[in-house]
């Protein structure tokens, strides 16, 4: 996606890491290390690339919010079977969020799945939306700032990396990454009924 990255600029930033928030499975993070690499390069602005990627996350995170809290559970009850997030399993993820709270929020962004889920849970768990926006936009800052900054001030050492060994180390490095995180959040998320019984209730957080 670096070429419509070149080609657009902060708008397309601002929209993959929105629709991304928002559930799709984009890759928001690769998109802002691709733009704190070409800010140190002088071809985009630095803030401006934070300013998008956090812009992008808190809209995308609150339309998650609110379609959560509007149609959460009716979502849930219709589709949640086809993608493997029944009533049971939806029900033991809110219980993860209830037991830890907003502490969720503050990292789910920098955790894959729990960045998808983030906002629809939430609503749909009416949690208390000034805290869920406080700490939401405390973790957007965070995350862009992690990705973007990192990338503008060692992207030079990047390129030279890349050069010289090319771009399977990073893959392959990535790919492992990501693959810890997707079973690390599936046991964190589905084994309530190992830690708390077989039929787990949905969680009331109104706020």
């Amino acid at each position: 996606m670096t070429e419509y990255l070149i080609q657009y600029g902060y708008a397309f930033l601002f929209v993959v890491v929105l629709l991304e928030s928002t559930g799709l499975p984009l890759p928001g993070e690769s998109l802002i290390v691709a733009a704190g690499m070409l800010s140190g390069e002088g071809s985009f602005n630095i803030l401006a690339v934070l300013i998008a990627a956090f812009a992008g996350s808190i809209v995308g995170d609150n339309l998650g919010y609110l379609v959560g809290r509007r149609y959460g559970r009716r979502i849930v009850v219709r589709w949640g079977a086809h993608f493997g997030l029944g009533e049971k399993r939806f029900a033991m993820v809110e219980e993860r969020f209830q037991t830890y709270g907003f502490a969720v929020v503050l990292v789910a962004r920098f955790v894959i799945i729990l960045r998808q889920l983030n906002g629809f849970v939430a609503g749909t768990m009416r949690m208390n939306w000034p805290i869920f926006l406080f700490y939401n936009c405390i973790s957007a800052a965070l995350w862009a700032g992690a990705y973007g900054l990192g990338a503008y001030v060692f992207g030079a050492a990047f390129r030279h990396f890349f050069a010289e060994y090319g771009t399977w180390p990073i893959i392959v490095i990535a790919g492992g990454v990501c693959l810890v995180g997707i079973v690390g959040t599936y046991r964190f998320l589905f084994n309530a009924a190992k830690n708390g019984g077989d039929e787990p209730t949905a969680p009331d957080s109104r706020g």
